[in-house]
């Protein structure tokens, strides 16, 4: 009887530390969110900035395929052409004013044009996985963090996959991914702002490798609009295909709740 009652203690202590040890990691993981900055999760909206793209210099660092059109017809027809870009929480549109007939007129129907944009929207739409903490993943996820003098490693499952994701000692994400992969990573570097973590560098492999010459690499630096970090100039380099798409975000305008 006596060894029953031990079995009993023993098991409800292992459950308790079980639990206490689950209560701390998940303070762990809310404290790590909390450093990170979130517009959107406070009162923005949406923002609206015009594009600025020079494409002569695009040309001077990206290899050209051919049917983006002649310096000439870049210079008079691609050049003028004044995009914007609208982003909210979960899209990022990008505008130029012109109709189907007008782009079906420009050299191979707007080829350049379309380049630019997919470049513009892939690289704010990863700037979102950030800026809405959705890099972190879920914060209802149950997760286990061990702590060491290099830092966190945090550590979760999605759909059944293992993920882990290393953080330095001020809680910065350093590098995250599959725990059984660890070539499908992606690395990140953040600056600190005034209202937390804001993203700069993220690296990853174009599919799922992130040897050299097969990454994708993007990076951003900040202007304060209205009280809100935004991007100014961000930059995409595609190894694969020797490109390397600069643009700035001017004139932007913010709206929020209040």
């Amino acid at each position: 009887m006596r060894i029953y009652r031990m079995s009993i203690v023993l098991c409800f202590c292992a459950m308790l530390c079980r639990a206490q040890a689950t209560q701390t990691d998940q303070v762990l993981f809310s404290q790590i969110r909390e450093k990170y900055d979130a517009p959107f999760e406070r009162n923005l909206q949406s923002f609206d900035c015009a594009v600025d793209f020079n494409w002569k210099e695009h040309f001077k660092e990206t290899t050209r395929v051919g049917d983006e059109g002649t310096d000439e017809e870049i210079e008079k027809l691609i050049q003028p052409i004044r995009n914007r870009v609208m982003v909210t929480r979960q899209n990022v549109t990008v505008s130029n004013g012109l109709t189907d007939a007008e782009m079906d007129k420009l050299p191979y129907r707007g080829m350049a044009e379309g380049l630019l944009e997919h470049a513009v929207q892939k690289s704010l739409y990863t700037w979102l996985t950030a800026s809405t903490k959705a890099i972190l993943g879920d914060p209802a996820t149950l997760v286990s963090v061990e702590q060491s003098k290099h830092g966190y490693k945090l550590a979760f499952k999605v759909q059944g996959s293992d993920i882990e994701m290393d953080f330095a000692p001020d809680m910065r994400l350093q590098r995250g991914g599959m725990k059984a992969n660890p070539s499908d990573q992606i690395l990140t570097s953040f600056d600190h702002g005034p209202q937390g973590f804001f993203l700069t560098l993220l690296t990853m492999g174009e599919d799922g490798s992130l040897k050299q010459g097969n990454r994708l690499i993007y990076s951003f630096t900040y202007q304060s609009v209205d009280g809100v970090e935004l991007p100014l100039r961000a930059v995409v380099i595609r190894e694969s295909h020797n490109e390397v798409w600069e643009y700035t975000l001017s004139g932007c305008s913010v709206k929020t709740s209040n």
